[in-house]
C-alpha cells in the first residue's frame, strides 16, 4: 500500500496540530555527534528522513529512542565516523553529519548524499567551506575528510545555503579561535539550531541575519536535558492550501505565523479570512479567489522554495493567472506533468510556470515526484471533481507525520489504498 486515495469537494472543518520541523530536526540530531551526553527533543513527528538519519547515527555506535513524541539521541557512545554508503544515499540530510564527524573525530567517510531528485543539489560548497577551517577533502566517488586541527576562518557564501550554513556551525563551534560566515542563511531552522547549541554552552551570535560569528569553545555541556524545536512552517502551509481549496474553517495549532509571512501576504483576503495569534493560525476559506499574480522563491524570508509546488497546485483553482519563478532549484517543476493530467492548464518556460487557473481539475492516477509535489497532488486532489489515487506515499512520508489521517480529521477523504 504506496498509495493514497484522495476524493475531492469535502469541505475542511476543524483543527490540527503541527510537529516539530522536519528541516530543523535533522541538523538538531546531526548536532548531537558533538555531545557526550543524552539530549531529548520534544514534540517530534516520525519521518522517514528522520528515522534514517538515527538509524546512520545507530550505525556509528550512538543511540536513540523515542518515548511518544520525545525523541532521545545519546552520541556519548558514537566511535565510526563512517557515514553508510546505503543509508547515505537515501537522505540529503546525511550531509549534515560532515560537520559534527569532522568536529568530533577530524575525519569523515561517505559517499554523496540522496533525497529529492528535482534538479542538481551540488554539495561543492559545503566542501569549499570545510577546507576554509583546514579540512582536507578528497572528493570522487566516495568522500573522505580529514584535518589535525579545525581553525576559525572568515568564509563568504555565494550562495545563502541553509545547509552550508549549519554545517559550518556545527563545524566551527569547537574550532580554535572566530569563525565568521558572510552571507549566511536567515532561515527559522539556522536559528534553531543556533539556540540549541547556545543553551549547551556554545556561543554562535547573529543567528538569523547575513552575518554569523562564532567563538569556538573547548566542549558543550549538559546545561539541558530538553529542548524544543520550532514547529513546521512547511506542514502548515500545506494545511493552509489545503483548506483553501476546499473551502471550510481550520485551525492550525502550534503554528508560528512570522514563519508564513510570505504566504499570508499573497493569499490574505483572497476569498478567506486569516486571524492570528502567537501559537495559531485560523483560516476561514468561502471558494476560489483571484489569481495571485507573480511569486518568486528564494532564501528566507522570501517566498519558500518547500511550498512552491503546494502554491502552485492551489494557484490551479484561481480565477486569473499566476507566474511561478523557481529562484532556489530551477527546475523544480517535476508536478507540472503529474497536475497536466487533472486537466491543469500550466506552461513552463526554463525556472518560470504559468497557471491559467479556474480549469476544473478532475481526479487522476498521479505519481509523486518528490516529497513536496506530493503534497501539492494531495491539495490538488481535495480540491479536484472526483477521485485522485496518489502514487509514492512514502515519498510524502519523508516529511508529513500521518497527513492523511490529519485530513481525515479535518473531514476530507483521503486513505491509503
Amino acid at each position: 500500500m504506496n498509495k493514497l486515495i484522495v476524493k475531492g469537494k469535502n469541505k475542511l472543518y476543524g483543527k490540527v496540530e503541527v510537529k516539530s520541523a522536519k528541516n530543523a530536526l535533522l541538523p538538531l540530531i546531526a548536532s548531537c555527534v558533538l555531545l557526550d551526553f543524552e539530549v531529548g527533543f520534544l514534540n517530534v513527528p516520525r519521518l522517514k528522513d528522520v528515522d534514517v538519519l538515527l538509524e546512520i547515527i545507530k550505525s556509528m555506535g550512538g543511540k536513540y529512542r523515542y518515548d511518544d513524541d520525545v525523541l532521545y539521541v545519546d552520541c556519548s557512545t558514537l566511535y565510526n565516523p563512517e557515514i553508510p554508503c546505503e543509508e547515505a544515499r537515501k537522505i540529503r540530510a546525511s550531509i549534515f553529519l560532515l560537520g559534527s564527524l569532522i568536529s568530533r573525530f577530524h575525519k569523515v567517510s561517505t559517499v554523496r548524499p540522496g533525497g529529492c531528485n528535482f534538479g542538481e543539489r551540488p554539495i561543492d560548497m559545503h566542501l569549499d567551506t570545510l577546507k576554509k577551517l583546514g579540512v582536507e577533502v578528497s572528493n570522487g566517488e566516495y568522500l573522505y575528510l580529514r584535518t589535525d586541527k579545525l581553525k576559525g576562518s572568515k568564509i563568504f557564501l555565494p550562495f545563502s545555503s541553509v545547509g552550508v550554513t549549519e554545517n559550518l556551525i556545527m563545524a566551527s563551534c569547537l574550532a580554535e579561535g572566530e569563525t565568521i560566515i558572510l552571507n549566511s542563511a536567515k532561515e527559522p531552522e539556522v536559528v534553531c539550531l543556533a539556540n540549541f547549541l547556545n543553551r549547551l554552552g556554545a556561543r554562535i551570535y547573529g543567528a538569523g541575519t547575513s552575518q554569523i560569528r562564532v567563538e569556538g569553545v573547548k566542549k558543550l555541556q549538559p546545561k539541558i536535558k530538553y529542548f524544543k524545536p520550532i514547529t513546521d512552517r512547511i506542514e502548515v502551509g500545506t494545511f493552509m492550501l489545503c483548506s483553501l481549496v476546499t473551502g471550510g474553517e481550520i485551525e492550525i495549532d502550534g503554528a508560528d505565523f512570522i514563519h508564513n509571512t510570505e504566504l499570508i501576504k499573497k493569499i490574505h483576503n483572497n476569498t478567506c479570512k486569516i486571524m492570528l495569534s502567537s501559537d495559531k493560525i485560523y483560516i476561514k476559506s468561502s471558494g476560489a479567489g483571484s489569481g495571485l499574480g507573480f511569486i518568486k522563491t528564494a532564501p528566507y524570508p522570501a517566498f519558500p522554495t518547500d511550498l512552491q509546488s503546494q502554491i502552485l497546485a492551489y494557484s490551479c483553482f484561481l480565477r486569473g493567472t499566476t507566474v511561478i519563478e523557481e529562484g532556489v532549484f530551477k527546475t523544480r517543476f517535476k508536478v507540472v506533468d503529474e497536475l497536466k493530467k487533472m486537466n491543469a492548464d500550466i506552461e513552463r518556460v526554463g525556472s518560470r510556470v504559468l497557471v491559467n487557473g479556474k480549469t476544473e481539475l478532475y481526479g487522476a492516477e498521479v505519481t509523486a515526484p518528490d516529497l513536496r509535489g506530493g503534497a501539492s497532488l494531495i491539495i490538488a486532489g481535495l480540491g479536484a471533481d472526483g477521485v485522485t489515487t496518489v502514487s509514492g506515499l512514502d515519498v510524502i512520508k519523508r516529511g508529513y507525520d500521518r497527513i492523511d489521517e490529519k485530513l481525515r480529521i479535518l473531514g476530507g477523504s483521503v486513505n491509503e489504498g
